[in-house]
């Protein structure tokens, strides 16, 4: 069965600068993604499983992202600073 949400996350283009969510990276993402490849696999699965979850096609159109969303976002930046912003790679 085909995965609808990742269908639409494939298809967005790079409409305007956005930048990989990891703190220091300039890599631009299409607005649909969280970041650069290199960094989304440097998450945990657990983060990146939660993160795809809470993620609702269209929030970085409309700007509203779900307060779901807005914590684990705030609990990736958490992983990461607790790991000194290193990626490890």
């Amino acid at each position: 069965m085909p995965n609808a949400k990742a269908d639409y996350v494939r298809r967005q283009p790079q409409t305007r600068k956005h930048e990989c969510h990891w703190p220091g990276c300039a890599e631009q993402v299409p607005p649909a993604m969280w970041g650069c490849r290199k960094h989304w696999f440097a998450l945990p699965k657990e983060l990146r499983d939660r993160v795809w979850r809470c993620y609702r096609p269209g929030q970085e159109i409309d700007m509203k992202p779900s307060a779901a969303y807005l914590e684990v976002a705030r609990d990736v930046q958490a992983w990461i600073a607790s790991k000194g912003g290193d990626d490890g790679r």
